[in-house]
């Protein structure tokens, strides 16, 4: 038995120094290289001349002395050849960008590729989205801080955090500014926005992400001022005709119809005499009740001495002449973008007042071309006034409506007049009307808070 295991081992040994003698010498030569200078021990793989293991914090190192003189060269290439790896891309993927003359890792969470060690051109400077300002119902200022050396800033808007939802902004690009004015939002919704700064250098990764909700739907508050969402739609609807004044039932509210369509008034509002729309007796659309240029508190404190009520809800009254004028200052001085029409001017002067642009009054209370009926407003306001047009009180004939919008104050001019508001298509203005408007005409009404 020992002696045929002596024999098997003998011949186990001739075994291995048959291979050992027949390896190819380049084969013996690659793994003897190996073993000197790719030294491996289980916490690491260590490349270099001395012969060093790797730290014990490494899974790879590489070190070069000042004998070798060499260094790490990592995968060159262009922007456009970058843009070519294809997705899903590895988190912290490294190359060196012959465009920018960047390093770049790829950010698995932005989805972007972020620079770092621009040793040519550099990109532009740190920088973080502010919060949102001068919200509307339909509309917001986007602030930032500025990037040292930006050149352009690209802005995105959005209904989803995670930036998948529907798009208002997508890769915008606004300019070398650091605030920018949103538009064409819905009220009661939450939006997110982020910025990149760009120069010719390349584009930043994405900012922090700012969140805010859009006002409340309907008006509004200017100053202390609140109107009601919508024109008043109350009351009997009555046919108009040429035989005068037609709402003369002073023991109900009664109301015009455009052209005597009842879904007028579901779209429009109701459209009211003077005296009906003050709760007052018929007679006095040919008659004071207060005299001239009254009543015409600012503000109106609800007191039947100081305010009336007429068919407005409780907690709302017919605004007067001097309060429209405060609302028509406000929303032109400070709802963005601002125009520079004094109060004074308001308050005094007849005809077209404020700025003719998307900064006055007309443009901010007039709806949105993407309204349902359209206008040519922009509604920063929030006022939603829609072109209801008038009933002429004379012929009972209904007119302008697609393109002027008409509004009672609660102010009388002289005694079958009153003062009234009035917007129209392809103007930012808001009117005061130097035509005196008989009371017997057919307008519309939006009640004021008290």
């Amino acid at each position: 038995m020992k002696k045929h295991f002596n024999n098997k081992v003998h011949s186990t040994r001739r075994s291995v120094s048959r291979f050992i003698k027949t390896m190819p010498k380049v084969l013996l030569i690659f793994v003897f290289f190996v073993l000197i200078c790719f030294p491996v021990f289980s916490q690491g793989v260590a490349i270099n001349s001395s012969g060093n293991p790797p730290n014990s914090k490494a899974l790879l190192d590489i070190d070069a002395d000042a004998t070798t003189k060499t260094g790490l060269l990592v995968p060159r290439m262009t922007t456009a050849e970058r843009n070519t790896i294809t997705t899903p891309i590895p988190e912290s993927l490294l190359i060196y960008n012959t465009t920018t003359q960047c390093f770049e890792a790829w950010n698995e969470t932005s989805s972007t590729w972020v620079a770092f060690g621009c040793i040519g051109c550099q990109l532009p400077g740190a920088f973080a989205a502010n919060a949102a300002s001068s919200i509307t119902t339909v509309s917001f200022v986007a602030n930032w801080s500025a990037s040292a050396g930006a050149s352009t800033y690209y802005l995105d808007v959005n209904t989803s955090s995670d930036f998948t939802g529907t798009w208002i902004l997508n890769n915008s690009n606004v300019g070398n500014v650091t605030t920018f004015l949103v538009s064409s939002l819905t009220c009661e919704t939450n939006y997110y926005y982020r910025l990149r700064a760009s120069n010719d250098c390349g584009i930043t990764s994405n900012s922090n992400i700012i969140t805010f909700l859009t006002s409340t739907c309907g008006p509004q508050p200017c100053g202390a001022q609140v109107f009601l969402t919508a024109n008043l739609n109350v009351g009997t609807m009555v046919t108009s005709n040429a035989e005068g004044s037609q709402q003369i039932n002073n023991a109900l509210i009664e109301k015009y119809c455009y052209n005597n369509i009842s879904a007028n008034c579901d779209t429009y509002g109701g459209l009211y005499e003077w005296a009906e729309a003050m709760a007052l007796s018929y007679t006095y659309n040919a008659a004071f009740k207060y005299g001239a240029d009254l009543p015409n508190c600012d503000p109106c404190t609800g007191s039947d001495a100081t305010a009336i009520q007429g068919i407005c809800p409780v907690g709302y009254h017919i605004p007067t002449d001097l309060e429209w004028s405060r609302y028509e200052y406000c929303l032109e001085n400070t709802v963005v973008p601002t125009g520079v029409t004094t109060l004074n001017t308001f308050q005094t002067s007849v005809g077209n007042r404020g700025t003719n642009s998307d900064a006055g009054p007309g443009a901010k209370m007039k709806v949105t071309s993407s309204n349902t009926p359209a206008w040519d407003g922009t509604n920063t306001s929030g006022f939603s006034a829609l072109p209801g047009g008038s009933r002429v009180g004379g012929s009972g004939l209904f007119t302008n409506q697609g393109s002027i919008a008409y509004f009672w104050s609660a102010t009388e001019r002289v005694n079958t007049s009153a003062w009234n508001r009035a917007l129209s298509s392809s103007s930012g203005q808001s009117e005061r009307p130097s035509l005196f408007f008989y009371k017997t005409n057919g307008l519309s009404v939006r009640c004021l808070k008290n």
